[in-house]
């Protein structure tokens, strides 16, 4: 098998398997998909209830299981994830990495289905956790204002729908249906097997991965032949907004035009300087000098080349905001980019993959977010630092005129005088 990929680091005492299957959506596929990966974290074949399944797991010595969601520009990806304590750290060196491969394999291979569904009462339950889920986000209106941006930058884009998906598909949405939807993820994904951790005394790891999987892990797409559609929406637009609520939200939507694989590094110290991070000019003057918010962050979208800004506001500094906002966003293309705040910029970047390094979820997800972005498999957290450390000021400049802004959002609150 040649998709799986191992991290070993002797810091930590446990093993995180990361078993993803990537693919192309479109949006009833999205809430499809949402939906199927909380039915089969809470039941499977042999384990019929969330609760069997814990106290199965607290048997192996407190291994863990879950299943994250997550979108990967227009391709989504579902992870299962298994975690358990290496055997050194474990009475009598007793091994439970076999038993966690092997409810990991029943989890995904072995679901809950009777004459071609899940379970009903499984999949209405679960139902009403991802509702749960969509309608937090219309609660908290700065998330619903970042969600608003997504949905403009992106229109018509698989992206633009939640990672949760949509209200109405989900209701739709059979117990026959979803089982249909399984088989689909099962035979068309891209599948990528990470194993992180303190992998001393397992030499045979990918052995007994082989063994208990039995080559059901092999896939028929490969990460590098996946293709991204990203689509170039031009069109200039300013929509404003106006709800019941005590709380404004202004967000930008910034698109790169024309990018290439070497920009990554380039827009990530940009989005950094702009308004990634505390030292960033937008926190600095924005929120600390003009005090215009009590919240204000850019947020880098690699795999579509956009940027969003959102800031919590008064509606009543709408039209100072606009000017302050945008005013730091050419500072940068006009080259006004102190020594201080451009190391300062690099430096929370490069400390922050330093951090990731401390984690085995976070070591997981850097390596596949690489693969899927970068078509490099091998590229080390030392190489990548290395690239952020050799961005020039001149590159930021240079990256800056690639930039336009594209699209304005603003929520007003009603009851916000």
């Amino acid at each position: 098998m040649n998709n799986i990929y191992k991290i070993n680091s002797e810091k930590f005492k446990s093993i995180y398997f990361s078993i993803n299957f990537t693919m192309p959506v479109n949006k009833r596929q999205i809430s499809e998909n949402a939906l199927l990966s909380a039915v089969l974290g809470k039941s499977n074949k042999k384990f019929k209830t969330q609760k069997e399944i814990q106290m199965y797991l607290y048997s192996l010595y407190g291994a863990n299981f879950d299943i994250g969601i997550e979108k990967f520009g227009d391709l989504y990806n579902i992870e299962f994830r298994g975690e358990c304590i290496n055997k050194k750290y474990l009475p009598n060196n007793t091994d439970v990495v076999n038993e966690v491969l092997e409810f990991l394999y029943d989890a995904i291979y072995n679901p809950n289905v009777l004459n071609g569904a899940f379970d009903n009462e499984v999949v209405e339950r679960e139902k009403d956790f991802i509702l749960n889920k969509i309608r937090e986000v219309k609660d908290d209106k700065l998330r619903y204002g970042i969600r608003k941006m997504e949905e403009l930058m992106c229109k018509d884009e698989p992206f633009s729908t939640y990672v949760y998906g949509d209200e109405d598909d989900i209701y739709k949405i059979t117990s026959s249906d979803l089982y249909k939807r399984y088989n689909e993820v099962i035979s068309n994904s891209c599948i990528t097997f990470i194993i992180s951790g303190n992998l001393l005394g397992y030499e045979d790891i990918e052995e007994k991965v082989n063994n208990i999987f039995n080559n059901k892990l092999v896939s028929k797409l490969n990460y590098k032949e996946l293709i991204y559609n990203q689509k170039l929406n031009h069109n200039q637009e300013v929509v404003e907004e106006s709800q019941q609520t005590t709380q404004s939200v202004l967000s930008y939507g910034l698109r790169i035009n024309n990018p290439n694989s070497n920009d990554f590094y380039k827009l990530s110290v940009y989005n950094a300087l702009l308004g990634g991070t505390p030292s960033s000019k937008l926190f600095q003057n924005f929120r600390e000098k003009e005090s215009l918010a009590y919240t204000v962050r850019s947020r880098y979208y690699r795999f579509k080349n956009i940027i969003i800004i959102y800031a919590g506001i008064q509606k009543e500094n709408y039209e100072k905001a606009k000017l302050v906002l945008e005013n730091e966003i050419n500072k940068i293309k006009d080259g006004e980019i102190s020594d201080e705040e451009f190391e300062a910029s690099k430096k929370s970047i490069i400390s922050d993959l330093k951090e990731w390094n401390d984690s085995k979820i976070a070591l997981s997800k850097m390596f596949i977010s690489n693969l899927f972005s970068l078509k490099n498999d091998s590229l080390t957290l030392e190489q990548m630092v290395d690239k952020f450390e050799k961005v020039t000021k001149q590159d930021i400049i240079d990256i800056a005129s690639k930039i336009t802004i594209e699209k304005i959002y603003f929520l007003g609150g009603e009851n916000n005088a």
